[in-house]
This record gives C-alpha cells, sequence and structure tokens, in this order.
C-alpha cells in the first residue's frame, strides 16, 4: 500500500523547489533593479561633481573677460597722448597686415588704437594667468583685428578673415558673452562685444582650449568619458578624446553648467551599467538559493525525522499485528508511544 505520507512529503519536496527558484529569482530581480538604479544615481553626482568642477576652472575666465571689457572703457575715457609706437593690425577685408602709427590721435579707430595699446599688458598676460586661454583678439568694427602680438601668424590671419566672413552679426542689443564651440583647431571662443555709448565699437574674441579645461575632471574620473554639447545640443567634438563615431556604444546623461550656456555629458558604456546588474543578479540568485535551499533541506530533514520515518514504522506495526504478532514493533519513536500503544491495545480487545 502506498504511504500517503511520503507521497505528500514528494509533493512539497517539488512545491518547495518551486518556491524557492521563485522566491531567489524574485529576490535577485530586485536587487538587480536597485543596482542599476544606484549606478544611474553614482553616476549622476559623479557628473554633478564633474560640472561644478568645470563652472569652478571657467569662472576665472569669465571674470578675466569682463575685468578687459572694464580696463577697455576706463582707457578709452582716459586722453589720448601722441606716441610713435606701431601696432601690427590685420585688415579683415583683405587679410593684409599693416603697421599703424599712434602719432595721429582722431577719429574713432585712433581712440581705438590708443585703447589697445594701452591694453597691452592683458593681451601679454591673458596666457600667463589663465591656462584655459590660448589667444586674445580684437575685432573692430572699422575692420580690422589685433592680437598684442608683434606680429600675425599666416594661418591665424587666414582663418580670422574666414570667420569674420562666415559668422553672423550678432544683434545690437547682445552685450554678454557669446560663446562659439569651433574656433581655430582644438579651441573654442568666446566673443565679448564692446560698446561705448550705446555704440559698437568692436567685439573681444578669447580662444580657449578645451583638452586642458577637461584634464582635471579625467584625473579625477579616469573611467570616465566626458564630452561637451553646445547649447543647440550638437556635440562639441573637440572637447573629447575618443572617436565620435564610438558614441552610439555608451549611454549619454547631460547636466546643464551654470558658467556657460553648455552641458557637460557623462558617457558610459551601455554594457557597464547591465553588466554590473547581471552580475549582482546572479550573486544574489545565488545567495538567496542556497540560503533557502538550507532552510528546505532543514525542514525535510525534521519533516522525515519526525514524520515520515515514524509513519514508516507505524505502518511496519500494523502489519506486524495483522499477522498475529503480540508486540509489533519494539523500538517506537518519540513522541509516538501513544500511538502505538493504541493501535496495539485495539488489536488485542477489538471492539464487539
Amino acid at each position: 500500500m502506498k504511504n500517503p505520507v511520503y507521497i505528500e512529503y514528494r509533493r512539497s519536496t517539488k512545491l518547495g523547489i518551486i518556491l524557492l527558484l521563485l522566491l531567489s529569482t524574485f529576490g535577485a530581480l530586485v536587487h538587480y533593479f536597485r543596482s542599476v538604479d544606484d549606478k544611474v544615481l553614482q553616476t549622476k553626482l559623479r557628473l554633478a561633481a564633474a560640472s561644478n568642477q568645470v563652472d569652478s576652472e571657467f569662472v576665472p575666465i569669465l571674470a578675466f573677460m569682463e575685468a578687459v571689457r572694464r580696463a577697455s572703457l576706463l582707457k578709452l575715457s582716459i586722453p589720448a597722448e601722441p606716441t610713435e609706437d606701431m601696432l601690427p593690425l590685420l585688415q579683415l577685408d583683405s587679410g593684409v597686415t599693416e603697421q599703424a602709427s599712434l602719432m595721429q590721435l582722431d577719429g574713432t579707430v585712433n581712440a581705438e588704437l590708443m585703447m589697445l595699446q594701452r591694453l597691452q599688458p592683458y593681451f601679454e598676460l591673458a596666457k600667463e594667468t589663465q591656462p584655459y586661454l590660448v589667444g586674445m583678439y580684437y575685432l573692430s568694427e572699422q575692420g580690422f583685428a589685433y592680437n598684442g602680438q608683434l606680429k600675425w601668424s599666416d594661418y591665424i590671419a587666414d582663418y580670422l578673415v574666414q570667420w569674420q566672413k562666415d559668422s553672423k552679426p550678432e544683434p545690437n542689443y547682445e552685450r554678454g558673452q557669446i560663446f562659439f564651440s569651433s574656433f581655430l583647431q582644438q579651441q573654442a571662443a568666446v566673443m565679448l562685444p564692446l560698446y561705448a555709448d550705446d555704440k559698437k565699437l568692436g567685439r573681444f574674441v578669447f580662444a580657449i582650449k578645451l583638452a586642458p579645461l577637461l584634464a582635471p575632471i579625467y584625473q579625477q574620473h579616469k573611467d570616465a568619458e566626458f564630452m561637451l554639447l553646445d547649447q543647440f545640443g550638437q556635440l562639441i567634438s573637440n572637447s573629447m578624446t575618443m572617436p565620435a563615431q564610438n558614441i552610439d556604444q555608451h549611454m549619454l546623461q547631460v547636466q546643464r553648467l551654470s558658467s556657460m550656456p553648455w552641458s557637460l555629458g557623462l558617457l558610459e558604456h551601455k554594457a557597464n551599467v547591465f553588466a554590473a546588474g547581471v552580475k549582482e543578479f546572479v550573486w544574489h540568485w545565488l545567495s538567496y538559493a542556497v540560503l533557502f535551499g538550507v532552510f528546505l533541506y532543514a525542514l525535510q530533514y525534521r519533516y522525515r525525522l519526525r514524520i515520515l520515518s515514524p509513519s514508516k514504522r507505524l505502518l511496519v506495526h500494523i502489519e506486524r499485528l495483522s499477522k498475529g504478532s503480540s508486540q509489533g514493533v519494539q523500538r517506537i519513536p518519540y513522541g509516538w508511544h501513544d500511538i502505538f500503544e493504541r493501535i496495539s491495545r485495539l488489536r488485542q480487545n477489538p471492539p464487539s
């Protein structure tokens, strides 16, 4: 005869294994989603810290630009004094470099020339005081440019002439900084209009090297890849250290910068977030499986010890009594004495 206790034991074992798998999977999934969420949150915190660092690096540049504009307005208000100095000016319409004399001090052009001559310390100290500035230029509305150097580089002169032709004129109401994501090779630029008595005199152009600006961030976050996006959300290619065609293999998180109308993006391999989550999933699944497996084995062991084994002894006891044995089994399991004795008395004194 089939033992119903044993059948129920096998059913309970199968049910326990199924519950073990389900509970382990559920617990591992919970940890998986939490690990992915923690990874994203960690990336956001890292991006916020990097953005604050870029802002802190760029604020001195903005302060220097504002100091140049204020100094320019101050120099314009100082009475002019004739001097024999010559300024090398680049004619933006022809690309020819000419030496302009400061002997004749009449008209707007000469006032600008005197201003530039008095601003010469700013041109000379720009690169020394601001390590991210690689060039400072003044573009006059009168059609000439000045860079504070004794002569013009042919490459820079040709580029400025072409850049002046390609650039769209900024609105007359624009008095703040205007950012350009592309200027010369591997450079960006910030243009600062100069107005005097509501009359536009010219523009200061500050060339910025982006790679040194981002270098401190890469030193602190060596396992990350950063990039800059302009005010239109377009990639600034010279702000990256990796080929642009590999961006599709990454996830992008963006943080707006407060010192400029650009944004800092953090690239991360798509597989990194999910791969880390999969590792956590497997680890937690195994942990839960082992934990529930030990628990299930303990329950099975106790069930076999307390229920299954005594029930088998009870069946043997009944079978022996049915065959005429007077005592049945001799070793009675702990806690089952009363049942065995009642069955023995029932065999000796059957009901009438």
